[in-house]
């Protein structure tokens, strides 16, 4: 099992709504992660409608750090149902037989990542330890930013994935923090080389376009489907037979790869194996 860490560069690319789509694309049990330092719950406001979250996510999970209490026993009961987010009180419970997907809210306040630094890493070592017990972990990190993202994500990842458009000007500003990122990865002495997740591929650029002039592989695609990508990112009403739409069967791909190629034996991270399938088959949908 492994965790896998998305990002970005800048601009809006969809890091949030293909984290939250791959995890519910994902073949296994998964816990999705808010550690994007600037808030916007907007897996609580869109896809969970705004469900009530009170002691849930990382706030709690620092104060819990703050009284010298272990992060790592804590960290389940904090999670919510991604797929049922009304069943009530915290789920103490360690995951049970079968397919689970979780979430992890992030934070609620502006400037509240500053004062989770001393926590980074003991959550690391948590999520590390909950994907060793046969539950993968995705982690929506927002932006890269001036700061580069926390070291101990990094250094926990088993793939690290710049989400991008295939525009020119997404694909412009990946390219400044490529490089800081690289540096970064091999400081922490992390086994994950970089890759990208292109949202919208062959818009104008193609995946064999965007590994030639940026030098990084692109490992999977998801549909640029903007009316159903409204479902995760807004909690809009999903259309009939929305799991077999565009998007979440790009995005169930795409999940099978990372699943596959980041499982127990972490084979080498797959290179997509062309945009033409995936515009071909967001035509049909």
């Amino acid at each position: 099992m492994t965790l896998v860490l998305l990002c970005s560069a800048t601009g809006s690319p969809g890091v949030t709504t293909s984290a939250l789509a791959l995890a519910l694309g994902w073949p296994r049990s998964v816990l999705l992660v808010d550690c994007d330092r600037d808030p916007a719950q907007a897996v609580q406001a869109g896809w969970l409608h705004a469900a009530p979250l009170a002691s849930r996510g990382l706030v709690d999970l620092a104060q819990a750090h703050r009284e010298l209490q272990p992060v790592a026993p804590l960290l389940w009961g904090r999670t919510v149902d991604l797929l049922d987010a009304g069943r009530g009180g915290p789920d103490e419970q360690a995951p049970g037989p079968g397919p689970v997907r979780r979430f992890l809210p992030g934070f609620t306040h502006p400037g509240s990542a500053v004062v989770f630094e001393p926590v980074w890493a003991e959550l690391a070592e948590a999520l590390a330890a909950l994907s060793g017990s046969g539950v993968d972990v995705i982690v929506d990190a927002g932006r890269i930013g001036r700061t580069g993202l926390p070291r101990p994500l990094l250094a926990a990842a088993g793939a690290v994935l710049v989400v991008v458009r295939s525009s020119l000007r997404s694909l412009a500003a990946a390219r400044l923090h490529l490089d800081g990122l690289r540096e970064t990865i091999l400081d922490t002495a992390a086994g994950a080389e970089p890759g990208f997740l292109v949202v919208g591929p062959g818009m104008p650029y193609s995946n064999a376009e965007i590994a030639h002039q940026l030098g990084l592989a692109v490992v999977a695609d998801i549909g640029w489907r903007p009316d159903q990508a409204a479902v995760l990112s807004d909690g809009l009403p999903a259309p009939r037979r929305f799991e077999q739409r565009g998007l979440m069967r790009s995005a169930r791909a795409a999940a099978s790869a990372l699943a596959s190629a980041t499982g127990p034996a972490r084979a080498p991270l797959p290179v997509a194996a062309g945009d033409a399938t995936a515009r071909s088959s967001d035509e049909r949908a």
